[in-house]
């Protein structure tokens, strides 16, 4: 009997330290809970996405609700405080530009991964005067990009007309029948249409790799980044990790982001990530000469003079993501698989 005490006491003071630590529920019920739109789960936006799987935003103490949710939806919602930060970055910063009290945090990719296609009788630039590009929405990041274009090859962007035709089918479609004679098409969306066999009588004039324009990101409300600057850096920083993760690890990532698609073509996954990788920025910010021609651009669709667009600094605000990737950088973080 004497030699089985110490195996009861034993037993006895794991029990006691397994009381005293918090159960998963206590600990569940101890995060914070707060909810971040993304606009698609392509490569581009899933930074908050890899950041949930990896588990960096509950090390923050957040348990996020990741929500579906196109910028017409995302904005008013970040507005008004239903939601603590949005992935449609460019509809932010169209609701900026209209007096929202908003800021841009952070920017996955420095130039679009979009490709103008035109039909077979389009041989430069100078062929689309007097033309109509396709696009999805109006004053969409597809017209934006395409207008910046016209402008770097010395051709008003306004010598071609834009028409809004939604989904990508209904773009390709238009090409097909030859009812347009350009369209700006994402090179994820044209890869699928040449594998069914489509955009036969068209060809690409020009990869849009080649323009600097912000493209996709965060954007938050001034109420959460300065009035909860504790909250803000804990959701920026968990994001950053997870943009670090992303571009380290493909094959993980695209496991990822498959799963969320529950599709089992992983291959069509991985073609979407080596394009945004390549397009990805260093450390998810970008400089004022990528912002400003943007901005301009954007500016001018709203009918706002240059004079009057709000400085770069009342739109974009890098200071927590420099922060963060500096004390990320200096305590030698390195993202594990």
């Amino acid at each position: 009997m004497a030699s089985i005490k110490p195996w009861i006491a034993a037993i006895a003071a794991c029990l006691l330290l397994l009381l005293l630590l918090p159960s998963r529920a206590t600990v569940a019920q101890n995060l914070q809970k707060i909810t971040i739109t993304y606009a698609s789960n392509d490569a581009n936006q899933s930074a908050p996405l890899v950041a949930q799987q990896k588990g960096y935003f509950a090390a923050e103490g957040l348990e996020v609700e990741l929500t579906y949710a196109g910028g017409g939806t995302a904005t008013p919602a970040l507005m008004s405080g239903t939601i603590q930060a949005s992935g449609s970055a460019a509809a932010s910063l169209t609701a900026i530009l209209k007096g929202a009290a908003l800021r841009i945090v952070g920017i996955t990719a420095d130039s679009p991964t979009y490709s103008i296609w035109v039909t077979n009788d389009i041989k430069s630039a100078a062929d689309l005067k007097g033309k109509t590009i396709g696009v999805a929405s109006r004053g969409d990041t597809l017209e934006v990009a395409s207008r910046l274009y016209m402008q770097s090859v010395g051709i008003s962007p306004d010598a071609v007309g834009y028409q809004p035709l939604g989904q990508p089918s209904g773009i390709g479609a238009g090409l097909e029948t030859g009812a347009l004679s350009a369209a700006v098409i994402a090179t994820t969306d044209s890869m699928l249409m040449l594998k069914r066999g489509q955009l036969k009588k068209s060809h690409v004039l020009v990869d849009l790799k080649k323009i600097k324009m912000p493209y996709a990101g965060i954007a938050m409300s001034e109420k959460t980044l300065y009035g909860d600057p504790v909250l803000a850096k804990k959701i920026l920083r968990a994001i950053i990790k997870g943009f670090r993760y992303m571009k380290a690890f493909k094959s993980e990532t695209v496991a990822i982001l498959a799963r969320s698609r529950n599709t089992e073509d992983e291959q069509s996954v991985e073609e979407g990530y080596d394009v945004a990788l390549k397009a990805m920025t260093r450390d998810y910010t970008v400089g004022d000469s990528v912002i400003v021609p943007d901005l301009e651009v954007r500016a001018g669709l709203l009918g706002i003079p240059k004079d009057q667009i709000p400085p770069v600094n009342k739109i974009y605000d890098f200071t927590l993501a420099h922060q963060i990737n500096a004390e990320l950088d200096a305590s030698h973080w390195k993202p594990a698989k």
